[in-house]
């Protein structure tokens, strides 16, 4: 394209041949068509590249290969290197958005001078046709206006455990050059929550952030895998990635005091998930005894009991297997 495009939508994709293209072809319906589509295939065993390659009679599609498996924060910052756009769209390969949400985000943040902006997210169990429910509504969560967010509520959606409205799954458009001004990347350290870091690094340097109360991106929720569940190693790298924040000279004190209850709340989770783990593979004797490791494990699981409950009811009450599913 001879000029730059307004949106780069960037998808990471692994082993995604029965997903993606889905998702491309929701890019190629925008509303807004000045886009370009980077998919960066993260060492796909599968005929993801394959897949892709169908799409690229359209010249806003094109396919990046990485040759190995690198995480989804290295497809991702690859993208970031060869994006154009004005915006930064991420879309992950198994899902879809709406024909004119990108339009709608980007009227929305230029109307507000926002950095970052994000909307509702309808939520979909494969094989079905139809959302049942939204991300704001199943967590009570639903706005009537464009609202703020602040540093202090993103901390707050991990603090409030599970049934908590998880900003960190809202996929906001970004503009790329505060990114670039900022020198933001993706943790490529981490495996899972590196988007919620990256918001995080945004907003610590000043972004603006809105969020819409219309939904226009599906979140398909697929039965996790064994290698999603396993959180541990994820929340000590996130950990770790806070203390090295908190040690930086140049935090507000209110920014400091929000961190360290950030800390605060990781290491509750990572006390919790420590027992659980262990628990739901049936090592009972392993559970036991981080559960007297981690004192910390009671206090979180009077925070997650009430969302395991509603999970446990939906469960019984629909024999649906994915209510049991977490969102992630």
């Amino acid at each position: 394209m001879a000029n730059a495009p307004i949106v780069t939508v960037m998808i990471p994709a692994f082993n995604a041949g029965a997903y993606i293209g889905v998702a491309i072809s929701s890019c190629q319906r925008q509303t807004l068509g000045d886009i370009e589509i980077l998919v960066v295939d993260d060492g796909s065993t599968d005929d993801t590249a394959s897949v892709v390659q169908r799409y690229t009679d359209d010249s806003r599609v094109r396919l990046i290969s990485l040759g190995a498996n690198r995480g989804v924060a290295a497809a991702r910052n690859t993208a970031l290197f060869h994006a154009t756009g004005t915006w930064i769209a991420t879309l992950d390969a198994d899902d879809w958005m709406t024909d004119d949400r990108l339009e709608v985000l980007v009227d929305a943040a230029v109307a507000a001078n926002a950095d970052l902006a994000h909307d509702d997210l309808p939520l979909i169990y494969e094989g079905e046709t139809e959302p049942y429910s939204t991300l704001a509504r199943s967590t009570g969560s639903v706005i009537t206006t464009v609202t703020a967010v602040n540093l202090d509520r993103l901390i707050d959606c991990e603090v409030g455990g599970r049934s908590a409205y998880r900003l960190g799954l809202t996929q906001p458009i970004l503009r790329r050059a505060f990114l670039e001004a900022h020198g933001i990347r993706y943790d490529e350290r981490l495996k899972v929550g590196e988007d919620y870091l990256l918001y995080l690094e945004c907003l610590l340097a000043g972004a603006t952030w809105i969020q819409i109360p219309s939904g226009h991106y599906f979140y398909l929720q697929r039965p996790a895998s064994a290698s999603r569940t396993r959180q541990v190693p994820t929340l000590e790298r996130k950990l770790d990635v806070c203390v090295e924040v908190l040690e930086r000279p140049m935090l507000t004190p209110a920014q400091r005091v929000s961190l360290q209850r950030y800390h605060r709340n990781l290491s509750s989770i990572l006390a919790y998930q420590r027992v659980v783990e262990p628990a739901k593979e049936r090592h009972l004797g392993a559970a036991a005894s981080a559960a007297i490791r981690n004192p910390r494990f009671i206090g979180r699981l009077a925070k997650e009991l009430p969302a395991v409950a509603r999970r446990r009811w939906a469960y019984h009450a629909r024999r649906d297997s994915h209510a049991l599913d977490m969102l992630r």
